[in-house]
């Protein structure tokens, strides 16, 4: 979803080849990182991912760690090289790294994904549980949509609605993650089943009915930030179309 984000995001603003490969091939080493230090023992304990064995399942702890750290550190030397090939005017090498390093940080990812760890057994309110699944998810949503903008060269007024749309996109996907949670099977997902029991999210506060409405008006706001595209932007209107349809069944 997050590569896909960045690649139609440069298409839109006229991509004419591959200027956003490599930076969508980064945001998706950045997120299998996280999946690979988010399913190990001392986070989720996660069995399964992406209907195969986790990483440290089969490999061991040790070379997981080793594994998400050369992940990352692969993406970050994708974004530099790039930066440096696509000879911008309006973005260097150093604001690519920038947005793709807020992201993963402690205005990230990895700050959302130290507030959860730190809620686990308390009892959190909406606004804090959004909060911390825009950084946790919604950030590295954002990093992707705009390495996409900014690989062609976006306007800024430009890269201001796609920040919008993927802020609204990213919170979306986590809660029709957390509805699919709660309603699929691990055949389903690819991944462990009722992983979030014990833990306060969209469908525990809100039900499911509740949770499907949020991101509905989430995703809604998503698609309202495309107008300013027109027709240019359908692709990313059917990717908020397809976001929503996962809980819908």
């Amino acid at each position: 979803m997050r590569p896909v984000l960045t690649l139609a995001v440069a298409e839109m603003l006229g991509a004419a080849g591959d200027e956003a490969l490599d930076l969508g091939c980064a945001v998706e080493l950045v997120h299998a990182a996280s999946l690979v230090l988010d399913d190990l023992p001392s986070m989720d304990d996660a069995a399964l991912r992406r209907g195969r064995a986790t990483t440290h399942r089969v490999f061991g702890e040790d070379v997981a760690i080793l594994a998400a750290f050369a992940l990352l550190t692969r993406a970050f030397q994708l974004v530099a090289d790039a930066g440096q090939r696509l000879a911008l005017k309006r973005y260097g090498s150093e604001d690519l790294v920038h947005h793709l390093a807020d992201a993963v940080g402690t205005r990230g990812l990895v700050g959302g994904q130290a507030l959860d760890l730190a809620s686990e057994g308390a009892t959190i309110d909406l606004e804090r549980l959004e909060y911390i699944h825009s950084h946790k998810t919604g950030a590295l949503f954002l990093a992707a949509a705009e390495l996409g903008a900014m690989a062609v060269d976006a306007r800024r007024k430009e890269l201001d609605a796609v920040a919008r749309y993927a802020k609204n996109l990213g919170l979306a996907f986590q809660i029709e993650d957390d509805l699919l949670d709660a309603l699929a099977s691990s055949e389903e997902t690819g991944k462990d089943a009722r992983q979030d029991e014990g833990k306060t999210n969209f469908v525990g506060l809100l039900g499911v009915d509740g949770a499907r409405a949020l991101a509905d008006e989430l995703l809604g706001f998503a698609v309202e930030s495309l107008a300013p595209f027109g027709a240019r932007a359908a692709a990313l209107a059917a990717l908020a179309e397809q976001v929503g349809a996962p809980g819908r069944r």
